[in-house]
């Protein structure tokens, strides 16, 4: 399940996002929108062993838990910037509030925003809120396709540099960690380099060039 995506409508909805991604006008905004849950704040109980010659950093596997914390990210996919706010948990009425963010930072111009199929994502606030604003359209990943966000390789890249080796001695630690590396990031931001194209678009493409 996790490796396949089980949605009939699979290779629709994945063509609607990539062709989102590569087709959209210049003047349109490009969101990705998604939580990140469940962060937790680790205190390791003894500070790591600096790596030696021949030897790799040694860290004790027992740490303290000081709570979570959960990532409401956005990221502009020309841009490559990453935003958003720290909430305690998850939700619709939270995800409304992630969508309000969004609309804020770009006050005019016509505008996408990528999710996957989270039950949060498509509530009567969140249609509500559509109807409210629409100079915005939702775009759904196909199910057990979340990796078509972008936003997921921003979560990946903030896992790695940040929370993995990290030692956070409460939540308010972790916070302060996670908004300094975003506004790193954005100090130094790149869009993705998203090439993924399938291997049905350079068929057909040869067949029109043939036919």
């Amino acid at each position: 399940m996790w490796l396949h995506s089980q949605d009939d409508e699979f290779r629709a909805k994945r063509d609607a996002i990539l062709r989102l991604y590569y087709e959209t006008p210049d003047d349109e905004h490009i969101v990705c929108v998604d939580e990140k849950p469940g962060i937790q704040a680790l205190e390791r109980r003894y500070p790591d062993v600096p790596m030696m010659p021949g030897k790799p950093v040694r860290r004790e596997f027992e740490y303290i838990r000081h709570g979570t914390l959960t990532l409401m990210g956005a990221l502009d996919v020309r841009r490559g910037k990453a935003f958003g706010f720290l909430a305690p948990k998850t939700g619709g009425e939270v995800f409304v509030e992630l969508l309000d963010h969004v609309d804020r930072c770009y006050p005019r111009g016509k505008g996408h925003l990528v999710c996957d199929n989270q039950s949060s994502h498509d509530t009567d606030d969140v249609l509500d809120w559509l109807e409210d604003h629409p100079q915005w359209t939702l775009h759904f990943t196909p199910k057990h396709a979340s990796w078509l966000n972008q936003i997921e390789c921003y979560f990946s890249v903030l896992q790695r540099r940040v929370l993995t080796r990290g030692s956070f001695a409460s939540t308010n630690d972790l916070a302060r960690a996670i908004e300094r590396y975003m506004v790193w990031h954005n100090d130094h931001a790149k869009p993705f380099r998203w090439s993924y194209r399938p291997r049905s678009w350079s068929t057909a493409s040869a067949l029109l060039r043939t036919g």
